[in-house]
């Protein structure tokens, strides 16, 4: 199986400061990997299991080039880093702009399933993957609180307000990670390769 796990590089928190004329300066700030997005990585290594393929995916401007920044992502279990860097294009990109980067990335580097965190550590719009999965033509489950393989593909649960949802989906999928103490995730299954 090949899995693909999504991630935002974002400025750190911490660094962030606002000026006397009320505006965000990020000159200082450091860049990390989505807080959010760490989970999805995460949960793409767990899944994967012998002879299995992670690929850590990002679009982005120039700190894509931050060595710090890939030994990060590389050291949390991807055995390959697939970045697609381009600074007029991805600096302050909107998600749909981001989601077409990232579809077509998939559809060259090929994928089995596409993992998402729930959304970004600096806007948290929640609309990337979807919009991805959309691009792609693949259905999609979200708020996913496990994930485990089966002969057919996968099978995936959802916690709702009373009820556990359990959904079986065929590969190739999709899926987003959201960021609760349930390690919620969403699945799309997508079209054969």
């Amino acid at each position: 199986m090949h899995i693909v796990s999504c991630f935002k590089v974002v400025p750190e928190e911490q660094d962030i400061v606002v000026t006397p004329d009320q505006k965000l300066s990020f000159d200082r700030a450091d860049f990390k990997i989505s807080q959010f997005d760490l989970n999805g990585i995460e949960a793409a290594v767990q899944l994967a299991g012998e002879g299995d393929v992670v690929t850590a995916l990002s679009v982005g401007g120039k700190i894509l080039e931050n060595s710090k920044l890939k030994k990060d992502v590389l050291s949390r279990g991807p055995s390959e880093l697939c970045l697609v860097k381009d600074d007029a294009a991805f600096e302050g990109a909107l998600a749909e702009t981001t989601a077409s980067a990232i579809a077509a990335a998939a559809r060259t580097t090929g994928f089995d399933l596409l993992v998402f965190g729930e959304g970004s550590g600096d806007l948290y719009a929640q609309q990337t993957g979807l919009l991805a999965a959309r691009i792609l033509g693949v259905p999609c489950v979200n708020a996913v609180s496990s994930i485990e393989k089966t002969d057919a593909g996968i099978r995936v649960e959802r916690s709702l307000e009373n009820e556990v949802e359990v959904i079986e989906l065929p590969l190739p999928a999709f899926k987003l990670r959201p960021p609760s103490a349930s390690r919620a995730t969403s699945m799309f299954p997508a079209s054969p390769r």
